[in-house]
């Protein structure tokens, strides 16, 4: 099988490289090894663009919607668009939802989550309303339970009502392997529908790697380091890539974040690489994307994670970041109020405090940074019935910014 000679592979890398635990470098298999690729970016960044990114954040002006949130980690809205209006929620890392209403009513509330863990990047991590809703007020939340020696990624689902926030919550889907580290959890969720993998009530979410477990995203037994499928009852999604493991979807992942479903159905992610190799991927199901086999980035003490640029079996991102931005979320923009980000991701980050646009020019993605007024690292962004941006900044006093286009 093409996946047992993959296997083989990475198992003689890490024999030769040391980058696994050396109970997975036992019986190994022996295989010639190919040499690595040049250690260079291999989707550089374009810096010729229009003149409108250019000048996007001169032609732009911003509005504090809601403030004083304490480390939010995830963005939300419900348009409607009959009555051209929005509603804005927020969840917080320790449990707190709060809902913005159109005439700038803010409500909050408690969300009952069993073992919510909330230590280093660990809490509530994102918040998923379906195409359904209101018809179904069913939604999803995605968190880490657990305990400092033992916890993991779950997900859950609720009922919405805007008076009275998200109840009748119950389990959908835990991660298997527990671990005891506080981070590289993911949590990202996503509703299939519109891509060629829909079914009824299909959904991705994304795993990290653990930090210290990261040779788990190599292993198909493992759900450290994916991304998962799963349908609102816990099952996993018809058609297994991995008859084995069903719930995998794709592999070979770190920190995985953004996940959002293009025009045409495709899939992007984001992920965080270590020091540099920040990149985005284009998702097919059952592909390995390489990590940590393959890496543009280094380990944070400045040593080297592998040799490997490239590796055949395993595929290469769209978009290199390096140095790092680190990646936190993602939308594809296909709104008017912006014509010059129609049919644009729009990345925000962390380490680089700023909005990110990449769209594709010349058969290659080209990354623009558009927007760094705000000097503040960004966690979530979305977009209002109108198409003006909502960005969610991160930290302990926190606030929701509508991006406008500036009125002469």
């Amino acid at each position: 099988m093409k996946l047992d000679r993959t296997v083989k592979k990475i198992l003689v890398f890490a024999f030769a490289c040391g980058a696994f635990m050396p109970v997975l470098a036992t019986n190994l298999v022996s295989e010639t090894i190919i040499d690595p690729a040049p250690n260079s970016e291999q989707h550089p960044l374009e810096r010729d663009v229009s003149a409108s990114l250019k000048n996007f954040d001169s032609n732009v002006e911003t509005k504090n919607l809601v403030t004083s949130l304490a480390f939010p980690k995830a963005l939300a809205t419900v348009i409607d668009k009959v009555n051209a209006t929005t509603h804005i929620l927020i969840v917080t890392r320790d449990g707190e939802l709060v809902i913005l209403d159109n005439s700038g009513g803010v409500s909050r509330f408690s969300l009952a989550l069993d073992h919510l863990y909330t230590e280093g990047q660990g809490g509530v991590l994102d918040i998923l309303i379906p195409s359904q809703f209101p018809a179904s007020r069913t939604v999803l939340l995605s968190y880490s339970k657990g305990s400092k020696d033992a916890n993991r990624l779950a997900v859950v689902k609720g009922e919405l009502s805007f008076s009275s926030g998200i109840t009748n919550i119950q389990p959908v889907f835990e991660v298997v392997q527990t671990k005891d580290t506080p981070v590289h959890y993911g949590g990202k969720l996503l509703q299939l529908e519109g891509t060629d993998l829909s079914q009824e009530q299909g959904f991705l979410v994304t795993t990290g790697d653990g930090f210290d477990y990261r040779e788990q995203a190599q292993v198909v037994s493992s759900h450290l380091g994916k991304v998962l499928g799963f349908t609102l009852s816990g099952e996993p999604l018809m058609n297994p890539s991995f008859p084995e493991s069903p719930y995998i979807f794709t592999l070979g992942h770190r920190n995985p974040q953004g996940l959002v479903v293009g025009a045409q159905g495709q899939i992007f992610l984001h992920e965080h690489g270590p020091d540099g190799g920040d990149e985005i991927n284009l998702l097919q199901k059952g592909a390995n994307y390489g990590w940590p086999v393959v890496t543009l980035g280094k380990d944070y003490s400045g040593a080297r994670i592998s040799p490997f640029s490239t590796y055949p079996d395993m595929t290469d991102p769209i978009v290199d970041w390096t140095p790092s931005i680190a990646p936190s979320s993602m939308i594809y923009y296909s709104h008017e109020q912006y014509p010059m980000l129609t049919d644009t991701l729009l990345v925000t980050s962390l380490k680089a405090k700023a909005l990110y646009a990449l769209n594709k020019a010349q058969n290659k993605y080209v990354s623009t940074k558009i927007f760094d007024a705000l000097e503040i690292r960004l966690r979530d962004i979305e977009v209002d019935d109108k198409g003006n941006l909502l960005l969610l900044t991160d930290g302990e006093n926190a606030k929701v910014v509508k991006i406008s286009p500036k009125q002469n």
